[in-house]
């Protein structure tokens, strides 16, 4: 089963003639291209362990707000990790918008590529995104473009496809000049921090046989006292528009009190992974935990 599917919600197209200058010369012929991401932050870190702040398990929905994917962030201690969970399990469930539901756990079953659990609460769950088992975890509200009045949604876009647009391009330059597609946006404020924006945006070339496609996504951050966007954290791939990676922000929280933190989905076209991207003490983000790639 996959858990989730490319977004076809394009939400704005701007082009930034003072950034992007050069035009492409017209693709002549197809040529199919691997996949590649590059990843990069104002300091790069080292992906370390899951935060035990978030707890032993992390859950993702499904298709049905009663079940849940659980993932065990050490895949190489997934037997262990399954056998601390006690049963029933108590679950809080994280809405993209900081709603907040309680649900028992009975059990993890082993569908053969996925642990699987059945939630049970009365009233039944509502629509949700991320779960979790005990920890220090609390939510942080995601404000979406479409929510915003479209001064706001329209300053906040430009400014994303700045920053985008200042990021290194492929090594052979092949989506220079070409546009973007902001695909999502949203905002939120960091308890006692800065307001923080994330995009995901996309530019494409149009081939005969295989589009390639660029995939961008950004986390900018605007302090209180200086309205300026910065970039604060960045990943890039290339690819063939059918196994490009793609990412989503399921949720963001706050673990242990002081840190906030993304989940995001990771959509290979057959197999999809998660991860978190997490702001340290020092303020600065990172990549703090991803899991394998999965066939749900």
């Amino acid at each position: 089963m996959k858990l989730f599917r490319r977004s076809r919600l394009i939400l704005l197209v701007l082009s930034l003639p003072a950034c992007e200058r050069a035009k492409p010369p017209a693709a002549k012929d197809s040529v199919r291209v691997p996949a590649v991401a590059v990843e990069s932050a104002s300091v790069v870190a080292p992906v370390i362990a899951w935060d035990s702040s978030a707890g032993p398990v992390l859950l993702i929905a499904t298709d049905t707000p009663t079940r849940a994917f659980v993932l065990v962030p050490d895949s190489a201690k997934t037997s262990a990790g399954l056998a601390g969970i006690p049963h029933p399990a108590s679950v809080t469930l994280f809405g993209r918008n900081g709603s907040v539901q309680t649900a028992e756990l009975p059990e993890v079953t082993d569908s053969g590529a996925c642990f699987m659990a059945t939630l049970s609460a009365a009233p039944p769950p509502r629509s949700w995104n991320v779960g979790f088992i005990g920890g220090v975890v609390s939510p942080v509200a995601l404000d979406s473009i479409v929510s915003l009045p479209r001064s706001d949604s329209l300053a906040l876009t430009t400014n994303m496809i700045r920053l985008a647009s200042a990021l290194p391009n492929d090594s052979a330059g092949r989506f220079n000049g070409l546009p973007f597609v902001v695909r999502a946006l949203w905002r939120f404020k960091v308890p006692q921090g800065p307001e923080v924006v994330i995009g995901t945006l996309a530019r494409q070339i149009n081939q005969e046989a295989t589009p390639l496609q660029e995939r961008t996504f950004l986390v900018a951050e605007r302090s209180a006292t200086d309205s300026t966007l910065t970039t604060a954290y960045s990943e890039r791939s290339y690819g063939d528009e059918e196994t490009v990676e793609n990412r989503e922000v399921l949720g963001a929280v706050v673990l242990g009190g002081r840190n906030a933190a993304l989940i995001l989905s990771r959509d290979f076209g057959d197999e999809t992974a998660y991860s978190l991207v997490e702001r340290g003490d020092d303020g600065r983000w990172h990549a703090r935990w991803k899991s394998p790639r999965r066939r749900c």
